[in-house]
């Protein structure tokens, strides 16, 4: 049976499609220090339980990784009450104890999680984690523990969250921005030294290793796509024309290719191809690469690394002021290292 029959209809064709995704090495290892993480207090009886702090930009895949975690640990409704072995919350922006505590009872379902001192929603949610048998939480958003205004670490918080890993010994899981990292290494080592697992999810690398796993995603993702036949995305030239367009980050590929097969199966087309992933990037990843000068999916064959190289030399251009002055008031030199890592 092809893939294309193995779903009865068209929306079943679309649904399997917009499921799928592909795994690959520091996935794969993020997961599994999750799970130590989650185990650890089991394994470890007579310390403090390990925690995880998993950064990246946006669109690097950190909520993935959550739900590919969070679905072997369902929440149950049972005669007893709630049992909820992973808690996930957004950190509320501006970070206050008061608001990370209330998002905490909401979604452990407390009817009141708004009413009551600081104090005593503090304990109530170390009641109610305890009667829910809180094995894991997950905290995403874990930059907003920066003052936006400030730049200061909201050292008030970090001590909250502390003092809940030491007092109910689940462990914790953060997910952040890149600039994330900056808050367990300000003056804070009591809750640095928790957070034994670290990690920063980073876009398949444009050097040949890179190139390579990004190929083998590819390949991957490409066995899932519910089309009756082959689209070549591994292919060398397909590959770097995605890559270009995506940049290799998840995120975006995930969106040309779940996308792009959700549109060529509404057009009953049995592959991939050229027109379909332009149609795709010109929709919606277009407007996120405005310095990319060359159309990966028009042109009839892909310079690689020369589209690269001219995209940095026309950014550079279109930095440069008549006066060589740069308008915030840095000079070329400046701005350019600040712009581009020299």
């Amino acid at each position: 049976m092809s893939k294309d029959t193995k779903y009865a209809t068209t929306k079943e064709k679309i649904i399997a499609a917009n499921q799928i995704y592909a795994t690959y090495p520091l996935f794969n290892r993020v997961l599994e220090d999750i799970y130590e993480c989650h185990y650890s207090p089991e394994t470890n009886a007579d310390s403090d339980p390990d925690c995880l702090l998993l950064i990246g930009e946006a669109g690097a895949g950190k909520t993935t990784i959550y739900k590919t975690y969070a679905q072997n640990y369902p929440r149950q409704e049972t005669d007893e009450g709630s049992i909820v072995p992973i808690v996930y919350t957004p950190i509320p922006v501006p970070a206050t104890v008061k608001g990370l505590v209330e998002a905490i009872l909401k979604k452990l379902g407390d009817p009141l999680y708004n009413k009551g001192t600081t104090t005593n929603q503090t304990s109530r949610a170390y009641d109610l984690l305890a009667a829910c048998q809180v094995e894991l939480i997950v905290l995403d958003e874990f930059h907003h523990f920066i003052d936006r205004e400030s730049q200061r670490v909201l050292r008030n918080v970090c001590d909250w969250l502390k003092n809940l890993i030491l007092n109910t010994r689940i462990p914790v899981v953060l997910f952040g921005l890149p600039e994330s990292k900056r808050i367990l290494e300000v003056d804070n080592s009591q809750l640095s030294r928790r957070f034994t697992y670290r990690h920063e999810l980073i876009p398949f690398p444009r050097n040949d290793s890179g190139m390579k796993l990004f190929r083998q995603f590819l390949s991957d993702i490409e066995e899932q796509l519910p089309l009756a036949e082959k689209s070549g995305l591994a292919n060398k030239s397909m590959a770097e024309r995605i890559y270009y367009a995506t940049d290799g980050t998840i995120a975006h590929i995930m969106t040309l290719i779940r996308k792009g097969a959700t549109l060529a199966i509404k057009q009953d087309l049995k592959r991939l191809d050229l027109e379909i992933l332009n149609t795709v990037y010109e929709r919606h990843l277009k407007h996120e690469k405005p310095f990319k000068y060359t159309e990966p999916f028009l042109v009839k064959r892909l310079d690689f690394e020369g589209s690269y190289a001219f995209d940095i030399s026309k950014q550079r251009r279109r930095a440069f002021m008549g006066d060589g002055i740069f308008r915030n008031g840095r000079s070329q030199s400046q701005s350019l290292s600040l712009c581009f890592g020299l």
